[in-house]
């Protein structure tokens, strides 16, 4: 079963800091893939509220030290921290290993394979439906939100702007927009809200490339209230600096 929402009330009051981790047919790209999944204080004191869901990718990385690449961005203790009436359900997906460079590229390009359009479509099809069915969410398009880093910020741009009518709101930390191109290229669609972070001590290009992604917003008709662009002076390509930056971009992301 995907998330036993039978749980006794009682052992998910003691668990507010429990990561569920599931196990998760990702048919489209005949493979498994292991989800982390928290649940909120806000989730166990209300239930009979529904929440928004944020789907995250590298999975790994994002809640314990003992999974992750570098530091964890500790995500639920952020979340936590957070009013109840503004909290959120996490989803992380964890990345590939060493497929990750070919699950976060949205298509082929040069010489690298890539399939991420794909892994985005396994997302929509078939893991927010089991989501959905076993967790009290908010299934709307403005309660569905996609974030990732670096490569993950790449797809979760293009997963922004080429899946809109399924992701309202993205956060967009330090996106290797310039392994990829094409990611300017962008459809006439529904407009998502879209935050893009990045800091000009990671790499030469990220600056530039984040600005090019504003101007080419901006041509698309997207005005200051539907994307938000903070480029830091100061920063290392790292889990630290997307931890730093995630409060601020969901607070952002949240504001009609």
């Amino acid at each position: 079963m995907f998330f036993n929402s039978t749980l006794q009330s009682k052992r998910m009051m003691q668990d507010q800091n429990k990561i569920y981790i599931q196990e998760v047919e990702m048919l489209k790209l005949q493979k498994k893939r292991t989800t982390r999944i928290f649940l909120p204080e806000a989730y166990h004191k209300f239930p009979e509220r529904r929440f928004p869901v944020i789907y995250m990718f590298d999975g790994q990385n994002i809640f314990n030290q003992e999974t992750a690449y570098h530091r964890p961005w500790m995500v639920h203790r952020s979340i936590n921290k957070l009013p109840l009436k503004d909290q959120a359900i996490i989803v992380g997906i964890d990345n590939g290993h060493g497929d990750r460079l070919k699950e976060y590229l949205p298509t082929d390009f040069g010489k690298y394979q890539g399939v991420g359009h794909t892994f985005i479509q396994f997302i929509i099809d078939e893991l927010k439906p089991k989501v959905d069915i076993h967790l009290r969410t908010l299934t709307t398009r403005n309660d569905t939100y996609i974030v990732g880093s670096s490569m993950g910020g790449l797809l979760a741009f293009y997963a922004a702007t080429h899946f809109s009518d399924t992701f309202g709101k993205a956060g967009v930390l330090s996106p290797a927009f310039w392994i990829y191109p094409p990611i300017y290229d962008i459809p006439l669609a529904q407009k998502s809200k879209i935050y893009i972070m990045g800091s000009r001590a990671e790499s030469r290009t990220m600056a530039a490339t984040i600005e090019k992604a504003y101007w080419r917003l901006k041509k698309m008709g997207y005005d200051d209230h539907e994307m938000y662009v903070n480029i830091k002076d100061k920063g290392k390509h790292s889990e630290i600096l997307w931890r730093q930056a995630f409060t601020e971009m969901y607070k952002w992301l949240q504001q009609d």
